[in-house]
């Protein structure tokens, strides 16, 4: 039998778990783990660093609640896996949603046992408020950004502009979200780079979201040719290359429009569409641009370069002596 990750790290918390229930049982009654210790040690561990109300913190007490908050971790994170993977084997749930499900339920099973781990260790809520005052103040004068990002995540796991492995762009980022944690949002780019936004930059600035609802984009290549050139005929070529391409769609079908009559050419666009993928649209661009120069070169289609005429005149006379014409 083959055991998942979750299953290996569930069942070693339990093993833990019990190991320290069973050795607490096999203790002679009225004796705890620390009575196993000589006097100096129990004095050390015993001696009050400070109290939180009627509760002594001690160096014991640290010791016991970091291996809680450890186990606690734990079993939340493998819960959210749990979940989301359940979730996930279901066709009518999506990843997003089983995302979210995963992330809140583990969240709220994170908060309920920290609370009664409090009250296990004795410690009594209402004197949080004192704490709770505290760290208002905090949020007041340097924590704002980082609850303004927890916040945004919410909003973003909730309203979902954006979802795992949408291709987006966000100020001059662009890539695929692989990730949407409480602070930041991991964005992998075209170039495989990894860069962290924080969640805030998504509900102020504008985002594109290429993907959201439909995968389809359309695209537009501009070309150029000298005036007195068919343009049906390069219409009719234009559109011979673009169906060739097996990532343009034959449905939208590709079109070409006159986009302008131009100082030095004739300008058209080839516009197109094709779904949206991990990769940028410079390669198909580059494959269409290829085919352009090979196909207009063997029909003797001419891509003018831009004219200016200089006239030079003699310096006693404005009557013009000569004209050149070149091409920048």
């Amino acid at each position: 039998m083959r055991w998942s990750l979750q299953s290996k790290v569930i069942l070693g918390a339990a093993l833990i778990l019990l190991a320290t229930l069973l050795a607490l049982a096999l203790l002679p009654r009225g004796k705890s783990a620390i009575d196993l210790l000589g006097s100096d040690a129990r004095h050390l561990l015993a001696f009050p660093l400070f109290t939180i109300g009627r509760l002594a913190i001690t160096p014991i007490f640290l010791v016991k609640a970091f291996v809680f908050l450890l186990l606690l971790g734990l079993l939340t994170s493998s819960l959210r896996r749990v979940v989301y993977s359940s979730l996930m084997q279901r066709k009518t749930v999506g990843k997003e949603r089983s995302y979210m499900v995963a992330r809140f339920a583990s969240l709220a099973a994170y908060i309920v046992g920290l609370m009664v781990g409090l009250e296990w260790a004795g410690l009594n809520l209402n004197t949080l408020t004192i704490l709770a005052g505290t760290l208002g103040i905090g949020v007041g004068f340097g924590l704002q950004p980082l609850v303004a990002n927890w916040v945004a995540g919410l909003v973003l796991l909730v309203e979902q502009p954006i979802r795992l492995g949408d291709c987006i762009a966000i100020g001059n980022t662009s890539g695929v979200v692989a990730r949407i944690g409480g602070r930041g949002t991991w964005i992998r780019t075209y170039d495989n780079e990894l860069i962290i936004l924080p969640n805030s930059a998504f509900t102020t600035k504008e985002v594109t979201n290429w993907s959201g609802g439909d995968p389809k984009i359309r695209l537009s290549i501009p070309i150029g040719v000298a005036y007195g050139t068919d343009p049906q005929r390069v219409r009719t070529l234009l559109l011979e290359i673009a169906t060739q391409h097996p990532d343009v769609l034959k449905d939208p079908a590709p079109e070409v429009v006159i986009a302008a009559l131009g100082e030095s050419s004739l300008n058209f666009l080839l516009r197109f569409w094709r779904i949206i993928g991990p990769e940028d649209n410079y390669p198909i661009k580059s494959d269409l641009y290829y085919s352009i120069l090979r196909v207009f070169a063997e029909q003797k289609i001419e891509m003018p370069f831009p004219q200016q005429d200089v006239h030079l005149r003699s310096v006693n006379s404005p009557i013009v002596i000569s004209t050149i014409a070149y091409r920048s």
